[in-house]
């Protein structure tokens, strides 16, 4: 996860988005290897790309089995304390760009979203319903739906959509050390919206001999928050004097807004955290 920033909310974001190895799929470019050959020119490779969806809950795995620690910095405490929060799968969705088959040689999902809509096909998607204490650890609920739906696991970025997501909620577990009086403020909860297909670019020649013998090299990608909603998020906490904390969140929960509204997607845990805020800032 990425280091420490300039306030606890900062800090936070920083600290839940996961860093994921990119790995690399060599093929020829321009003509084909048949006419290359005929006209006795040298085929260039292109090295496209991509990361696995499995090395996206690996990144994660730590975490869901111990809590995500988050530095954080208080009022009238000298030393800082460091928070642990608990993830769990919230809701996901995974569009395709072609019609991808489990196993079982049919189609998963739900649905299927023809590419008219912009979307792709949609191969898998999650909404969860349980109470947060009732939830399993987020690499554990992985695990069981990939039992059925294999693509959780093999699918890589260049198999999917842009508009593929996942959301993750974030629960308060302990402090150290513990603050008493700070009970209140520190039982924030977070929404974090993560895109599962990374903004980089999808084709590039490269003659790095090690990509073409592991498929894989020592960079990562980052998959920041693109949106995100929170939950008893009071006080300076969150909102720290003197920084841009509440144009940070209000930016935030307009684009999980935005991104929800566009896709049409009934996400219990945004609606829940939604109608919260609305209470809190009414105050």
């Amino acid at each position: 996860m990425s280091s420490r920033v300039s306030s606890n909310y900062q800090s936070f974001l920083a600290r839940t988005s996961p860093l994921v190895p990119v790995r690399y799929h060599a093929q020829p470019s321009g003509a084909s290897s048949s006419s290359t050959v005929a006209s006795g020119a040298e085929a260039k490779e292109v090295i496209r790309p991509h990361i696995v969806l499995r090395d996206i809950w690996s990144a994660y795995e730590e975490l869901s089995c111990f809590g995500t620690e988050v530095p954080l910095s208080l009022e009238g405490i000298d030393e800082e304390v460091t928070s642990y929060y608990a993830p769990t799968l919230s809701a996901m969705q995974i569009f395709t760009i072609k019609p991808f088959a489990d196993g079982c040689g049919s189609s998963s999902g739900s649905s299927s979203v023809g590419t008219d809509d912009g979307l792709g096909y949609l191969y898998f998607q999650y909404n969860e319903l349980e109470k947060p204490h009732e939830r399993h650890p987020l690499t554990a609920k992985i695990e069981l739906l990939a039992e059925q739906h294999s693509g959780l696991h093999s699918l890589t970025s260049s198999d999917l959509s842009p508009d593929s997501w996942l959301s993750i909620a974030w629960y308060p577990i302990y402090q150290i050390p513990s603050v008493k009086c700070m009970k209140k403020e520190l039982s924030a909860a977070f929404l974090t919206y993560h895109k599962l297909k990374p903004d980089f670019p999808e084709t590039f020649v490269e003659d790095d001999k090690k990509l073409k013998e592991h498929g894989k090299s020592s960079k990562e990608v980052v998959l920041p928050p693109s949106g995100a909603m929170t939950y008893k998020a009071s006080g300076n906490v969150w909102n720290m004097p003197r920084t841009s904390d509440h144009d940070d969140r209000d930016r935030h929960e307009k684009a999980a807004s935005s991104w929800v509204e566009k896709l049409g997607f009934t996400h219990s845990d945004y609606k829940f955290f939604f109608k919260c805020n609305i209470y809190y800032h009414s105050w």
